[in-house]
């Protein structure tokens, strides 16, 4: 009985995290179209490139749309810290601490209410791809595991934002984490190939645990069933949310407590 009521608890509060991320519905279109920007105007900017040594025959645009997918999941998982800081600042929150429900529910229905809207963007991106003559080399199934990758990672990094919020209870604050974006995506290999970086830059490249995971979407998309460079994509996002999601509990406790 007490399972079934942690189950309930989970999920009316994944509704109302959900319905809570999708309102209005006009703030998801940035999220939409920042992605879809990047992808036309680089794809078109550096068309030319697909004549370089080392980078391979495909297009541009099929190099670049993995990191379209990736754009798609930070923008959507961005705005978990948003609305928890509402939550907080509104009082909601201290409703939420004096309820009878475990207090972990809080954190998994949020968290899976990341995963699901993950999901459905990188999803809706991935269309807009194969529109514009992208391709997924892996057919349908590659499809299931990118979004099952992206809708994880997606979880893992909303915890940031989380994090910021449960801490400074500041919407200034936890707004700013969207900055975090910037580098997590473009210091890897969003541009160019691995082969094709040098220096500090390349370091910091295999450094960024994204790049492993940008990698296995590439492999998804473009190559085909690389499992080791799929298997290190997993592997990146696991180690991401084990740290992320361990700090938002943390965080939750002291706030908390």
């Amino acid at each position: 009985m007490k399972a079934n009521n942690f189950f309930y608890e989970v999920y009316y509060l994944f509704i109302r995290g959900l319905k809570q991320s999708l309102r209005p519905t006009a703030a998801l279109i940035p999220s939409l179209l920042m992605p879809a920007f990047f992808l036309i105007v680089f794809s078109s900017a550096f068309s030319n490139l697909k004549g370089l040594p080392g980078f391979g025959d495909q297009s541009y645009l099929v190099f670049y749309a993995p990191v379209a997918i990736l754009q798609a999941i930070f923008f959507s998982s961005g705005d978990a810290g948003i609305d928890l800081v509402v939550d907080i600042t509104s009082g909601y929150f201290d409703k939420l601490l004096i309820a009878p429900i475990r207090q972990i529910s809080i954190i998994i229905g949020k968290l899976i209410a990341v995963g699901v809207r993950s999901t459905v963007q990188a999803s809706i991106v991935i269309v807009l791809i194969l529109l514009l003559g992208g391709r997924i080399a892996t057919g349908f199934p590659g499809f299931l595991v990118i979004i099952l990758l992206g809708g994880f990672f997606g979880m893992a990094w909303s915890c940031v934002g989380m994090i910021i919020a449960l801490l400074t209870k500041n919407q200034r604050a936890t707004q700013s984490s969207f900055t975090l974006f910037f580098p997590f995506t473009f210091i890897t290999t969003a541009q160019l190939p691995l082969s094709l970086l040098s220096g500090w830059y390349k370091v910091a490249v295999e450094i960024n645990p994204v790049t492993y995971l940008l990698e296995a979407f590439r492999a998804l998309t473009t190559v085909g069933w690389e499992w080791d460079v799929i298997g290190k994509g997993f592997l990146m996002a696991a180690i991401v949310a084990v740290i992320t999601m361990t700090g938002a509990v943390l965080s939750f406790k002291k706030v908390t407590s």
